[in-house]
Order: structure tokens, then sequence, then C-alpha cells
């Protein structure tokens, strides 16, 4: 087996079949260097999506790789933090007596992270601790991705022009109570408190979000926040949010990513749609942690 000195020295970056996606390969994140981190941003940013397998990380060891790429932030849910760990977030269906550790459900539909906040954040980090199997040892709880970017590139001229500089509508709120009521059956969620909606009010932002390092464009409207186009009414609106979100997932877009332990898996909120498949349940166990890197005001 390598050593991880040797291990960060010869590691690789290669694009998956889906352009938007890197893979990492031979790199210990604990132990990279400036150089290769600056390399590794550099093709994070002109992606979108990028992984590495065989990671070996405590806690501690995420927060201080996610710290390299700029100021971490708490999650509005602050009752799935990381105990000792305020800026982790957790993504579990694993119970301790009758409360579930984490957030059971997180993603369940296409969106973007984050996307309702003033100032969303620039990205998430997620690592891979306990994956659930069928009973052929099958790995469950894929995550789906696919570039708003790509897909802004590919859109019908005409209902781009239409759609450009205007903006839509994100109601967190309102959605965080829909699923809400669909959760009390086997791992229910606390309604928001009024500080949590404090902090998340109606908002409205642009329809195509602009990298704030590329330049480039990213369909930003997304099925899970966006309830409104402006200048339409809600039945007006949504069967072009329903055409921008079948273009941006267009199966030929799509990539699915089958989750070992030991993953760390990057993307990046102005432009990574993605939707976690939720084909599996207890006593089949999914345990992720997350950082979430703060980012900008949306242009």
């Amino acid at each position: 087996m390598q050593s991880a000195n040797k291990k960060s020295t010869n590691f690789q970056i290669r694009t998956n079949a889906n352009s938007f996606v890197h893979e990492v390969l031979e790199l210990d994140v604990k132990e990279i260097s400036d150089i290769q981190f600056d390399q590794l941003e550099r093709s994070f940013d002109h992606g979108g999506v990028l992984f590495m397998r065989n990671q070996d990380l405590q806690t501690a060891d995420l927060v201080a790789f996610s710290r390299r790429f700029g100021e971490l932030e708490g999650h509005v849910r602050h009752e799935y933090a990381m105990p000792g760990y305020p800026e982790v977030h957790v993504l579990s269906n694993i119970k301790k007596g009758n409360k579930t550790i984490g957030s059971a459900y997180a993603g369940d539909d296409w969106h973007l992270d984050l996307c309702f906040m003033r100032e969303p954040a620039r990205m998430a980090i997620l690592y891979a601790i306990e994956i659930p199997h069928d009973d052929d040892g099958n790995a469950l709880g894929d995550t789906l991705f696919a570039s708003g970017s790509d897909a802004y590139d590919t859109l019908d001229n005409d209902l781009r022009d239409r759609l450009e500089n205007k903006k839509c509508l994100m109601q967190y709120n309102r959605r965080q109570e829909e699923k809400r009521l669909q959760r009390l059956h086997d791992h229910p969620r606390p309604p928001m408190t009024d500080e949590q909606k404090a902090k998340t009010p109606d908002i409205w932002q642009p329809i195509f979000r602009t990298h704030p390092n590329t330049g480039r464009k990213a369909i930003y409207a997304n099925k899970v926040n966006t309830f409104r186009i402006e200048g339409m009414s809600e039945e007006e609106s949504l069967p072009i949010i329903r055409s921008l979100q079948k273009h941006v997932t267009k199966p030929e877009n799509v990539y699915r990513h089958k989750w070992q332990v030991g993953d760390l898996l990057m993307w990046d909120n102005a432009s990574a749609h993605h939707m976690a498949i939720g084909d599996y349940k207890l006593p089949q166990r999914r345990k992720l942690i997350r950082t979430s890197i703060k980012g900008g005001p949306v242009f």
C-alpha cells in the first residue's frame, strides 16, 4: 500500500463521462500541499462536482480540509449539527432513542443547496461514514448530479432570451413545512423555529446565476425551492419551472454517484443540481457528514 506522502505526490484528476464531474486519484487530503490544493480548486471550479475515494478522515480532518476553501458556516437546521462541531451537518437515518441523529431525507428531490439565502454557501463537502446496502451487497442511497451550467449553454435560445435577467421567487419555509408533514411517520423533523424562519425569508433570486470565479452562467431556478417567475403568477410559472428542470436533468446530463465508505465529494452551489435517492430504510443505515463554505451574493 502506498504511503500517504507518495499518494499525495502522484495524484491525478480525470474527467468523468459527464464533463462537469472530476475524479481525483491517489490523493490523501490530509497530506495535500498548497500547490496541489490550487490545482484541485481550479478543477473544482471548472467542473462543479469533484470526488475522491478511500479517504480516512476524522471529523476534525474534514473541518481542516474544508477551511482551505474558505470560512465555514453552520446549517440553518442546527439541530442536526455534529456534537462538538456546529459547522458540521449530519445526514443520517440512524436513530438514538426516538430521535434521528441527522437529516434523514436531506435533498430527496432536485435542488441547489441554500439557493434561498441572500449569500448562499459557495460549496458543500460531503464525507461518507456509513452506506446502506441491499441483501446482495449493492450500495443504496446514490446521489444524482446535473450541471446547471451545461444546461444553460444548451437551453433553447428563445426561452433563454425570454428569461434572461429575470428573477424567480425562492420559498424555503414553505417547502420545509410541506416536507415536514410528509415525514411524520418515520423520521419526524421539528417545525422551523421563529429564529430559523427569520434567517430564511422568501427571496427573489436570478433564474440564471453567474459563477463568481469562472463567469459561466447556470440555470439556478429549481424544482424544490422555486415557486414563481418574475411578472407571472404561480400557475403561469409552473410549466416554465418544470421545463427548466426537465432540461437540466435530461438522462444524458445526469451523473449518478454510487457511494462507498471513505468517499469525499464536493459540489458547487452555483451550478450543481442534485438529488439523493431514498431507496433504503432502517435497519439499513446511512450516515454522511457535510461542511459548507461561506459564499457571496448571487448575481
